[in-house]
């Protein structure tokens, strides 16, 4: 099905449409969304929640970006949303899904941990700009579109946001693990 097909289907209530949507959309929708919020459960949560609201409200979508740069707008609202609900800091220790393997080297493991860790200390709306240009790939008319603001607002918060990041990981290196791994090297 092609996504005009796909489009008209869903919001005729077509089920297979619907089911075509979700088998192309729901795995970027929850990779983006446990990366938001951190939580497998709650995550699994919001995708459905992303799904129901975006089925219910299909008629709303406009056709001025792809339907999935849709549904990950719907999908960021959800999650800003759930964490303003939660008022609960972020937990870097969180469960992870077993695509993240901190046990193989090859994978550069201790870096993505110290970012997701440094992610999790972000403000939700500096996560999900960072997640959405660099996790998503999508470009800055996207986000736009996805974060309901102009472009120009996308580069500030993008910049504002990788500013704060780089702080956050500078203040969580520890020269003297540089030191500790030499000697164990040497």
């Amino acid at each position: 099905m092609t996504e005009a097909e796909i489009l008209e289907g869903c919001r005729r209530g077509d089920d297979r449409a619907r089911h075509a949507l979700y088998l192309q959309t729901s795995e970027r929708i929850h990779r983006l969304l446990l990366r938001m919020v951190r939580d497998p459960e709650h995550a699994l949560d919001l995708v459905q929640d992303t799904f129901i609201k975006a089925f219910t409200r299909i008629d709303q979508f406009d056709g001025r970006s792809a339907i999935a740069t849709w549904l990950h707008r719907v999908a960021v609202t959800e999650a800003l949303q759930h964490l303003r609900r939660q008022r609960r800091s972020i937990n870097p220790d969180a469960l992870w899904p077993e695509s993240t393997d901190a046990s193989d080297p090859a994978q550069g493991a201790d870096v993505r941990i110290d970012i997701e860790d440094a992610l999790a200390k972000l403000d939700p709306d500096d996560r999900a700009v960072l997640l959405l240009r660099y996790d998503g790939g999508h470009d800055y008319r996207a986000i736009a579109t996805i974060l309901d603001c102009a472009e120009g607002t996308v580069a500030s918060r993008l910049h504002r946001a990788r500013e704060r990041l780089r702080l956050v990981l500078a203040n969580s290196y520890c020269p003297e693990e540089d030191v500790s791994t030499e000697r164990q090297a040497g």
